[in-house]
């Protein structure tokens, strides 16, 4: 699989806890005490009866080498499903399957080739189907998996107090992680080798009205970015810089919203994922 915007140690994803009882007389500071966080980022990223939240994003990909100005390199499109639990012990554990796709921007034409502006070297954009799997204990702390931890050398993840403001509430998680590559293999293209580490940022924040709260289905937004390295398919070595996903997105109540353009990307190059995602 190739790593995708949303997936943890390249980047990204997800969000916050929830609130059982508020009300929109209750100023921002009581709302805030009386909000379960892991619960709330079960409730927007996911959904409290254990179904699937399926989400669907656009945005923009940027490039920025080091001692140069920021450029967006690509449109993305994507659609993931996410499985969210409250645990009996208050923790979280969630997964999370996603398909992008990269296109030039301006244009609905999917960058099967790409010439890269930061080099001026021909590339074959990787479209990506990436998966994830993350736990929080009750305090909203990212717990590491024991054979995650030999390759990671700095690991900080959280699913933060949620924000409120009149009748809006967000839920953010952030995950920044700093892990060990491999080494190339012999005879590869050593452009394609970015170092002996990688290190990357992924901030999410999830939006939602608080009088949605006590609902099945939390109709919710989310906004993401992230800082990393350069993939290997974009072949700039280890010129310093760095690449930022820029993405909004929605939370679906079923594939019957799934917006055409990726509906029609997914049938062409992912088909069946939609009826069956975690194959």
């Amino acid at each position: 699989m190739t790593t995708g915007p949303l997936t943890a140690l390249t980047r990204r994803a997800a969000l916050a806890g929830l609130a059982a009882t508020t009300s929109l007389s209750l100023t921002p500071a009581m709302a805030q005490s009386q909000i379960d966080k892991n619960k709330l980022y079960v409730q927007l990223r996911g959904n409290l009866d254990g179904s699937d939240g399926l989400w669907s994003y656009s945005g923009a990909y940027w490039g920025k080498p080091h001692g140069e100005i920021a450029r967006q390199l690509f449109r993305v499109d994507g659609l993931s499903y996410n499985s969210v639990t409250l645990r009996e012990d208050s923790g979280v554990d969630q997964k999370m399957i996603e398909c992008g796709f990269w296109q030039h921007p301006g244009t609905s034409e999917l960058a099967d080739a790409w010439t890269n502006p930061m080099n001026g070297l021909e590339c074959e954009p990787k479209h990506f189907k990436s998966s994830q799997t993350l736990s929080f204990d009750k305090h909203g702390n990212w717990e590491l998996p024991e054979d995650r931890r030999a390759a990671v050398r700095h690991v900080e993840g959280t699913i933060v107090e949620p924000i409120t403001n009149g009748p809006i509430i967000w839920s953010q998680e952030r995950l920044i992680t700093k892990v060990v590559r491999p080494e190339p293999e012999t005879g590869s293209d050593p452009l394609a080798y970015g170092g002996p580490v990688r290190t990357s940022t992924s901030l999410v924040t999830y939006e939602a009205d608080i009088a949605d709260l006590d609902k099945d289905f939390v109709p919710s937004t989310m906004h993401y970015q992230s800082m990393s390295g350069w993939y290997p398919w974009m072949r700039m070595g280890q010129r310093a810089g760095v690449c930022s996903f820029e993405l909004a997105g929605r939370k679906l109540p079923s594939t019957s919203e799934v917006p055409d353009r990726i509906l029609a990307f997914l049938n062409d190059r992912r088909p069946g994922f939609i009826d069956d995602p975690w194959a």
